[in-house]
């Protein structure tokens, strides 16, 4: 038997010497090559990134935040790739949309629900909520409209918009993060109050953002965008409501279960796979979100709240430690390394067109 398989793996070497060119051998290597080459400037600039913020607050200077100065080293780095025009590294570095939400965003926003102060979220959860629904969609339907009378008057550079697409537009900017204030805060100590409902809507507007952009990116790719409304209007709010309440639903049933699993089983006994089974089991809910439709941010997100909520509880301290450490080490590599990534696509992407002046009336 051992001889039929070393006989067959033999075999089978052959026939890829003979059968494979060795350009394939070559081309391997330089991709190898090339993306070694850009992992390993990612990686010194992520560590450039974390020495900056260390200075920063060790000398407590809160003027410049590192988040601006990571993508400030990124957009240097990319223009510098993209004058030097090293084809095969610009590659490796352009923004990839599945490599963003599935690998760099569930940190972040897993570590936002789990780290939640649970007691001063839901006591304000009334005045949370008003500012994030509303206040997230009255800010991306006034941004739309602007957008799209501006545009529609006064063409800006040749670009003419629809009120769908600016409405994936205003919903892109409504998500704001208010990094620097939260930090602000912090210095001063400010009332607990107005800090939770501050970073509670800054969560759940992220969240209703995203699902706002999908909604209106959803309609522009099933509809006409020229025969927008008042019943299309309706159309996409219900689809918008059943998306974020579905994905809800989904993030606290998936919450719910894993604190019933490490209840009524023994696997604290063995720290490790207890922790990672939670890990996996809320990027379950992650995935399985989006495999169906619905929103995979929102349903980590309430997972996160849920499982910090209850099942943290039936975990082991070994495993309740290792979790709260290790989503928030994972959440602030991502962080960094997103503001970084976004720093970069704005020289290595190719597809893109800039509009100056379509920019500036955007951001004003």
């Amino acid at each position: 038997m051992a001889a039929r398989t070393l006989y067959a793996s033999a075999f089978e070497l052959l026939r890829r010497e003979v059968t494979d060119p060795e350009e394939d051998d070559t081309d391997a290597g330089q991709k190898e090559a090339s993306s070694s080459s850009a992992l390993f400037i990612l990686i010194v600039l992520l560590i450039l990134a974390f020495f900056t913020s260390y200075v920063l607050q060790s000398k407590k200077i809160q003027a410049v935040h590192e988040t601006v100065i990571s993508i400030f080293a990124g957009m240097v780095v990319g223009l510098v790739l993209r004058l030097t025009q090293t084809t095969s590294i610009l590659e490796n570095v352009s923004f990839d949309y599945q490599f963003f939400f599935n690998l760099l965003l569930p940190p972040i926003i897993l570590a936002s629900g789990y780290e939640l102060h649970q007691a001063n979220f839901f006591r304000n959860i009334g005045t949370i909520l008003t500012f994030a629904f509303a206040g997230t969609f009255i800010s991306a339907v006034v941004l739309a409209s602007i957008l799209y009378i501006w545009t529609a008057i006064f063409p800006l550079e040749g670009v003419v918009v629809s009120f769908v697409e600016a409405m994936s537009v205003g919903a892109a900017l409504s998500a704001t993060d208010p990094v620097t204030i939260l930090a602000i805060f912090n210095t001063y100590k400010v009332d607990p109050k107005l800090y939770t409902i501050i970073f509670g809507e800054s969560i759940l507007n992220d969240a209703i953002a995203i699902v706002l952009f999908d909604t209106a990116k959803k309609y522009m790719t099933t509809k006409s965008s020229k025969t927008l409304g008042p019943f299309a209007l309706l159309e996409s709010i219900g689809i918008f409501m059943l998306v974020f309440f579905g994905s809800l639903a989904i993030g606290i049933v998936i919450g719910i279960a894993t604190s019933l699993l490490l209840k009524m089983t023994l696997i604290r006994r063995n720290p490790k796979t207890e922790s990672c089974l939670v890990f996996l089991i809320a990027y379950l809910s992650y995935f399985f979100a989006n495999a169906i439709g619905m929103s995979g941010i929102v349903s980590l997100l309430f997972c996160g709240v849920c499982m910090k909520h209850y099942a943290y509880h039936n975990m082991s301290r070994r495993t309740q430690l290792t979790t709260k450490f290790v989503f928030s080490l994972m959440a602030q590599l991502s962080e960094n390394f997103i503001f970084i990534y976004l720093g970069l696509s704005l020289f290595t992407a190719n597809d893109l067109e800039f509009k100056p002046l379509f920019i500036l009336v955007t951001v004003a």
